[in-house]
Order: C-alpha cells, then sequence, then structure tokens
C-alpha cells in the first residue's frame, strides 16, 4: 500500500480493544516524508482528506499517572473510588 501512495513512507491501520478481542479499524496513520501532509491523498479511485493524528499519552489507571502502564507502575497505592448503595445524607453544594 505505502508503495502506491506519493509521499508516504509508512502506514499502519488503528486496532482497537473489545474485549479480549484487538479489531482493525478502517482508520490508516500515514507517515509523510515531509513535515507538511498533502490536505488529500489518492488511493485508487478514491480521494481521501488527510487529518493530523494525535497519539494520547500513554496513562497509568492504576497510580493514575502518565507515561507508563499499570502493569509498570511503581506506585504502591491505588487510587480507589468506591461505590455504594444508599442514600447521600450530606450536601455536597451550599
Amino acid at each position: 500500500m505505502v508503495e502506491e501512495l506519493s509521499g508516504v513512507t509508512h502506514a499502519r491501520r488503528i486496532k482497537v480493544h473489545r474485549g479480549e478481542d484487538k479489531t482493525q479499524t478502517d482508520t490508516v496513520v500515514l507517515i509523510f516524508d515531509s513535515s507538511r501532509p498533502p490536505s488529500r491523498i489518492g488511493a485508487g479511485y478514491l480521494t481521501l482528506d488527510v487529518r493530523p493524528y494525535f497519539l494520547l499519552p500513554m496513562r497509568c489507571y492504576k497510580g493514575q499517572r502518565y507515561g507508563h502502564s499499570k502493569d509498570r507502575c511503581k506506585n504502591p497505592a491505588a487510587v480507589r473510588i468506591r461505590y455504594g448503595k444508599g442514600v447521600c445524607r450530606t450536601w455536597l453544594f451550599g
């Protein structure tokens, strides 16, 4: 696919987690050989709009910090949110 697209050096499909499975989406991330990518590209008989892709920073859901995942977290105290049944007897506002 990369060979057919002018100015594209690398391409990969975005995958999403659905339960235990990883599923490929129809969205493709393209890496261009210039700092200013074109606004459109021709792929086969289609003309497609090009938009910037910004990867979200990796976030740990155990320690609530950025830059690592929960599997590599060194924070022994995990943030816990407790939910329970019952009636709230204190007013949060005012």
